[in-house]
């Protein structure tokens, strides 16, 4: 709920560009229910009214004329405390998706209703129905399957609701796996991928975990002890601290969008079609899993321990491969 008696210049502008099409849409609306939707007080609602009342575009002369202003229904507004736009102006000019903008908005909807609470899927309905009826062409009737959660998103919500941790058995890419207690504090979804931003009791650090490699996720009875909260976080999806292993890579241009997860730092050009790039790991383990995702694309350059690792990987691999 906004605490001030009136609304500040930003917050009355960015109010009124969803205050026209809500009325627009709902019909007369009382004042007790726009104050709810925005959530703001029946007060700063009447306010708003009344600077909607001298809202409008003006001519072709550069003056206001009524016609140019939005009109209220001024009887309804004083005597029941209804708000009815009876003219608007300047709503058919706003610029509307393509049948293309439009058809991959309600595309990524439709890939992200899978995860999102019950309570929500009706507001993914109706961002749906908006985004057909804003397009300029009816969008492409298209299937999309939604987004499958490796894991119980509902302990997820309740754990960042009621900031408790979260512990699990998470398996690394070597097959090894570890008992963890973390604070959840961001999903982020990579291409098919979905990856849990968190603070690691453990390590008391930040680490990041794929979500199909963890079972058995249980809410903790530990309070979130994280340092840094959810706002804080930059979108590299993997945190560097100063522990962290940095390696240096040789990658062939055509591959730095297959690893634009992991947040590569060009060091230097090496021609037209490779570059020097460095990342950061938590451990050595993770290189050869990390190079096993562009094959043939990318080469290690150092350190001497990252480059053996793989070098070991590889030996390892080719031995079962021909055995």
């Amino acid at each position: 709920m906004v605490n001030t008696s009136r609304l500040e210049a930003s917050d009355r502008v960015t109010l009124l560009m969803s205050f026209v099409p809500y009325l627009l849409e709902h019909g007369p609306v009382s004042v007790d229910d726009l104050a709810q939707h925005f959530d703001i007080t029946t007060t700063q609602v009447e306010e708003l009214v009344q600077l909607l009342a001298v809202s409008g575009i003006p001519g072709d002369n550069g003056f206001y004329q009524h016609s140019d202003l939005f009109d209220i229904n001024w009887e309804l507004f004083d005597n029941q405390a209804q708000v009815e736009l009876w003219s608007h102006v300047g709503v058919e000019a706003t610029p509307k998706f393509s049948a293309r903008e439009a058809a991959a908005l309600v595309a990524g909807l439709q890939y992200i209703s899978g995860i999102v609470p019950d309570s929500d899927k009706e507001i993914i309905s109706t961002l749906l129905n908006k985004i057909s009826a804003g397009a300029s062409v009816a969008p492409e009737n298209l299937l999309i399957s939604a987004a499958e959660m490796p894991v119980d998103v509902d302990v997820l919500t309740s754990a960042v609701t009621s900031e408790r941790s979260i512990s699990f058995r998470y398996r690394n890419g070597q097959g090894i796996e570890q008992v963890r207690t973390v604070d959840p504090l961001r999903l982020d979804l990579v291409g098919p991928t979905w990856y849990l931003r968190s603070w690691c009791h453990d390590r008391q650090a930040l680490r990041t975990f794929r979500l199909d490699r963890i079972s058995e996720l249980e809410l903790s009875e530990q309070k979130f002890s994280s340092p840094v909260s959810a706002n804080e976080l930059t979108d590299e999806l993997f945190h560097v601290s100063a522990t962290d292993l940095r390696v240096q890579f040789h990658v062939d241009t055509a591959a730095l969008s297959l690893i634009s997860a992991y947040n590569p730092q060009i060091v230097s050009h090496l021609g037209e079609e490779s570059v020097a790039v460095e990342v950061s790991f938590a451990n050595l383990e993770s290189v050869p899993i990390f190079v096993a995702q562009v094959p043939g694309l990318i080469r290690v350059i150092s350190p001497s321990e990252a480059v053996s690792a793989v070098q070991e990987w590889a030996n390892q691999a080719l031995a079962s491969y021909t055995a």
